[in-house]
């Protein structure tokens, strides 16, 4: 029976985690209210899950608005052009799928597969904010050949995200406030776990200052894409 009552029971552990994302869900709606913030607040958001999955967590709000006020000039530029991207998108979709000819068809799946290809971009382009110290053209540079590296895993957070923004609309709204932070944690632990670790990506704090994109990692990665892609070719022409 004491072993139920233990601290580092999984039971309660989950049940922390849990209790975790309700609150930093709050936070991440409150924090995004004015809408243009969405963008530091999701940077904020994957600042704390990515620490919480490493078992580097504080205070929850200290940390969520220390990553914040971090990222926030260059969030917000990412979140604006993200959202004026996906807006005019959005308005092709709607104005194709008013057209009944197979020329806007066309055009209309054309459209849905990079919408698809956009979300998986939105999804991690935030996380890597938040954990690398990087110029802006850098960080999409970076994130453009994470979608490519490691897209299976891209795919499964996407199709995630996805189905679980899905069900909290139109069959549990009240998901709506579980959501964000069990997203995030949920991503977070592919990410810490699977994917940073091949790159020695580290959080940027105080504690360890090092979250910086080296020129050799963004060479490393370039010239494994490259070779990815030749003997893609080579297989192809074979």
């Amino acid at each position: 029976m004491s072993k139920l009552f233990a601290y580092d029971n999984p039971i309660w552990t989950m049940l922390g985690k849990v209790a975790d994302a309700l609150i930093l869900s709050f936070f991440w709606l409150i924090f995004s209210l004015p809408i243009v913030t969405i963008g530091a607040s999701t940077s904020a958001l994957y600042y704390t899950t990515l620490k919480i999955a490493e078992n580097k967590e504080g205070y929850l709000f200290k940390t969520f608005l220390k990553g914040f006020k971090e990222s926030f000039s260059q969030s917000t530029i990412i979140w604006i052009v993200l959202g004026v991207v996906g807006g005019i998108m959005s308005f092709s979709i709607y104005m194709y799928q008013k057209v009944g000819s197979q020329v806007a068809l066309t055009l209309l799946w054309s459209l849905l597969i990079f919408a698809f290809l956009y979300l998986m971009f939105f999804t991690v382009i935030f996380a890597l904010n938040a954990r690398l110290s990087t110029g802006l053209g850098n960080l999409f540079a970076m994130t453009f050949m994470v979608c490519i590296k490691h897209f299976s895993w891209v795919l499964l957070m996407t199709v995630t995200l996805v189905c679980v923004a899905a069900a909290s609309i139109f069959v549990f709204w009240p998901l709506l406030f579980l959501a964000p932070g069990g997203i995030a944690f949920a991503n977070s632990i592919i990410l810490s776990k699977i994917i940073f670790p091949k790159y020695g990506w580290n959080l940027k704090d105080e504690d360890d200052p090092t979250g910086e994109l080296t020129e050799e990692v963004t060479e490393a990665m370039t010239e494994e894409v490259n070779e990815e892609d030749t003997v893609s070719d080579s297989m192809k022409e074979g």
